[in-house]
């Protein structure tokens, strides 16, 4: 019986990092960066606040775990499958912009990028992780799949990181509307725009691929624009 209580107890101290980054996020959402405390945190995830410094040093090393959880691992995982995928680079374009979109719009991690458009103003740090830990690694392989189109004769050659800022910054910009905008108007067409997202790489990807008619002069003449 004191083996089982043992094991019981080795295993709630396991989950406990979980258990304070979950309470964390909620009074985060909830209260705001600023006015969250760190015993109203350790209470929700009803440990003591001691308990809490045990794991995680303040409330900016439980954010940074929220983000490096929400989005980063995400984003390593997704670079992994492109270096072993043999498919087409505009489909791997779509599902690594897909992944990030749904994840900055919807559930845990949509709520951690609501935190840092309400927040970063306060606390300029944040924007240094954010985008060491989420904008950089994310350029970073949109680049790579970009590149990788081009080498593999799909797509015309064309810079890599600007791509990537057209494709990105449009989705940061519709993300930003759904978090702020979009809740207060009801019948607002970004909240409800069928496909957006698809229409938006689409258009891109249709200046991307390479069409033989067009050349190499055409193409080559692009890239250096």
């Amino acid at each position: 019986m004191l083996e089982l209580a043992d094991t019981g107890g080795r295993r709630r101290k396991q989950a406990r990092p979980r258990e304070l980054l979950d309470a964390a996020l909620a009074v985060f959402v909830e209260k705001g960066f600023a006015a969250a405390r760190a015993d109203e945190i350790a209470a929700r995830a009803g440990v003591s606040k001691g308990t809490l410094y045990l794991y995680f040093d303040s409330k900016e090393d439980l954010l940074r775990t929220l983000i490096a959880e929400g989005f980063s691992s995400r984003i390593e995982l997704r670079a992994h499958q492109v270096t072993a995928s043999s498919g087409a680079s505009g489909e791997l374009l779509l599902q690594a912009l897909t992944a990030w979109w749904f994840s900055l719009a919807e559930g845990q991690a949509g709520g951690i990028f609501k935190l840092m458009l309400t927040e970063v103003r306060n606390f300029p740090g944040l924007a240094d992780c954010w985008n060491r830990e989420v904008m950089d690694p994310v350029r970073g392989l949109v680049s790579r799949i970009v590149l990788r189109g081009i080498d593999r004769g799909e797509f015309r050659p064309v810079d890599p990181d600007l791509v990537a800022h057209a494709l990105m910054l449009p989705i940061v910009m519709a993300c930003l509307h759904r978090h702020t905008i979009g809740p207060r108007v009801p019948d607002d067409f970004l909240m409800h725009a069928p496909d957006l997202l698809g229409r938006h790489i689409e258009l891109v990807l249709e200046g991307l691929n390479w069409h033989p008619d067009r050349g190499q002069e055409g193409g080559a003449a692009s890239a250096g624009a």
